[in-house]
């Protein structure tokens, strides 16, 4: 099942690699949503509709472990950390809305790995969907939702959208958009 994971490395002081699982048609979003809520998983469940290209969430999650690292977190976990981050609103609960798990069957999973903790194959064995390659990601992203929520209507085509979207991140605490 690894075959099907994307990992990208964080930052190398956190000592920690972003693991992400695009899941489709899952049956059991309702059980997946209770477990992230209660704690029970310690994972992000991201819509797939709103990500572009995994650099979107590997930054934000190398954001997120950084900010947890200095104690410098805006939410109460890593996971909405992480949520928050691909967010360019400072308003924790619509970002979370917006990017986390509602009733949507397409799932991008995300943990956060690190030497001493590595749950991912535990709560992916629970996941009653198709596990899909990263590679087909922009089957499921909606550019219009992305362009939407991104405020970037004016720009014409899609070639520097990645560009732009992770830029606005990056200076989401500095600039507002």
């Amino acid at each position: 099942m690894d075959s099907q994971a994307y990992s990208c490395e964080l930052d190398p002081e956190t000592n920690t690699i972003l693991q992400m699982y695009l899941f489709k048609n899952v049956r059991n979003v309702e059980t997946i949503r209770n477990n992230i809520v209660k704690g029970v998983w310690n994972c992000a469940v991201i819509k797939p509709s709103l990500i572009l290209h995994p650099l979107q969430v590997c930054v934000a999650a190398n954001k997120a472990v950084v900010s947890q690292k200095y104690n410098t977190m805006v939410t109460r976990t890593v996971f909405a950390e992480i949520l928050f981050n691909l967010s360019l609103t400072k308003n924790i609960s619509q970002s979370l809305g917006k990017f986390g798990i509602e009733k949507d069957s397409n799932l991008l999973i995300c943990f956060l790995v690190t030497p001493e903790n590595n749950e991912s194959k535990e709560v992916i064995q629970q996941i009653e969907g198709e596990l899909c390659p990263i590679s087909e990601l922009s089957q499921f992203t909606n550019v219009k939702d992305v362009k939407t929520v991104y405020k970037l209507n004016n720009v014409k085509g899609d070639m520097d959208l990645l560009d732009i979207i992770v830029s606005r991140m990056a200076t989401k605490s500095i600039v507002t958009h």
